[in-house]
């Protein structure tokens, strides 16, 4: 069964790009615009990952990490942030805040097709290793 990723991206054309790249790479993608519509989908589904823009219409979604990890415990979250028009430091800033919260994977932007596949490669082999030791703990 193919990998879910929760996509949060505000930009319609943005988020068929990126949702391209991760089906792409084997996984299948769920596009949301708002943090409202990715808690209801994080309430009616399981995700592998979350993809999290950082800057949400004037919000900052780094303020929400606890949030999401409430809604999606263990599940890795990738940060992706082209910084502001108006505020040239605030995707650096960003990146760095996210790298304090101890986000999995950080994509600026533009990012790439082998980026996501680094991603998705690494995000496999979180939840190869995470099956493996639950099998463990059940054996003993």
């Amino acid at each position: 069964m193919a990998r879910q990723v929760l996509i949060l991206e505000d930009s319609r054309t943005q988020a068929i790009i990126i949702s391209k790249m991760f089906q792409r790479a084997g996984y299948e993608a769920v596009c949301v615009t708002d943090m409202p519509e990715a808690l209801a989908q994080l309430s009616a589904q399981k995700f592998d990952l979350l993809v999290l823009d950082v800057f949400i219409e004037s919000h900052n979604t780094l303020d929400d990490l606890d949030i999401y990890r409430e809604h999606a415990p263990d599940v890795p979250i990738a940060i992706m942030t082209a910084g502001q028009v108006n505020n040239p430091d605030a995707g650096a800033t960003a990146l760095n805040k996210a790298r304090r919260a101890r986000v999995k994977f950080l994509l600026p932007k533009p990012f790439y097709f082998d980026d996501v596949k680094q991603v998705c490669g690494d995000v496999d082999a979180y939840w190869a290793q995470t099956e493996n030791a639950d099998a463990a703990a059940v054996a003993e």
